[in-house]
This record gives structure tokens, C-alpha cells and sequence, in this order.
């Protein structure tokens, strides 16, 4: 395969398996109950913050999918941005656009991948089922706002 093949097929590959966005709707309405002082449970702040910061990762990667796939096809300008998003995915390396919306980690791309695609269930099964009865701290962007919240 050339690399334009290689990097297509990795692009199509992500984007298909990239879970939707979180979606504060679509969860359990007592998670956002509001208390009579206008409040909702100092948890509920935390997912809603961590959904936050996860919807932007995905909106960053989708985007960045697409266009490398139209750039590699022709359609749009390859920019700065996506040339080095092509040799990194080439590399197994998580692109620098996607790390600088992303946590922490030294994983190379197919396990960093995997691991946000657990992070997301995590957050999607704590937002459609309520507060869970242990927390995957380390899967969390911000584990210190939820120590914060805990207290």
C-alpha cells in the first residue's frame, strides 16, 4: 500500500469507530436536578465539565478526519497542520492537533485510541445511568475538579 492508502485507510478506520458526542439530554434528569438553591450535585458539574472537554477532543478528531481525507484526495489544501497529522498517523503517533485538545498520555495512537473510546463509555454510562458506584479517576481529564467535587 502507498502511504496515501495507509493514511486513509487509518482515517477511515478512526472515524468509524469515533463515538458520538456526549450529550446532556440524552441522560438520567436526576443527575441534573436542581436543589432549591438553584444548584445541581457538585458531581453532576464534574461530568458536565469532563463531557465538555471530551466533545471537544471528538469535534477536533472528526474534523481533522475528514479533512485529511479530502486534502489527501485533492479537495482542500494539505495544511501545516494536516501534513503533520499524515506523518504522525503514518507513525502511529497521536497528532499534535488531537494532543493539544487531548489529556495527558504517552501511549502511541492505536492504544491511546482504544483508551479514549473507554474513556467516552465511562462518561456516556455515568450520564445516562447516574452517579456509578466507583470512578475511573485516571480516565478523567481533570481527576483534581473531581476530588474537588467530592468534597
Amino acid at each position: 500500500m502507498t502511504p496515501d492508502e495507509i493514511v486513509l485507510e487509518k482515517a477511515k478506520n478512526y472515524l468509524d469507530r469515533l463515538p458520538e458526542l456526549l450529550d446532556k439530554h440524552s441522560g438520567d434528569k436526576e443527575l441534573f436536578h436542581v436543589n432549591e438553591k438553584g444548584l445541581i450535585p457538585s458531581l453532576s458539574t464534574v461530568l458536565l465539565q469532563e463531557m465538555e472537554k471530551f466533545n471537544r477532543l471528538l469535534v477536533v478528531m472528526r474534523k481533522s478526519l475528514v479533512d485529511i481525507d479530502l486534502a489527501i484526495k485533492g479537495f482542500i489544501v494539505m495544511s501545516a497542520t494536516l501534513d503533520s497529522m499524515y506523518l504522525k498517523l503514518q507513525n502511529n503517533q497521536v497528532p499534535d492537533n488531537w494532543s493539544s485538545v487531548a489529556y495527558p498520555s504517552l501511549k502511541p495512537l492505536s492504544s491511546w485510541f482504544e483508551d479514549l473510546i473507554l474513556r467516552i463509555a465511562f462518561m456516556d454510562d455515568w450520564l445516562k445511568h447516574g452517579n456509578p458506584l466507583s470512578y475511573w479517576m485516571p480516565g478523567m481529564f481533570y481527576p483534581q475538579g473531581f476530588m474537588t467535587g467530592v468534597l
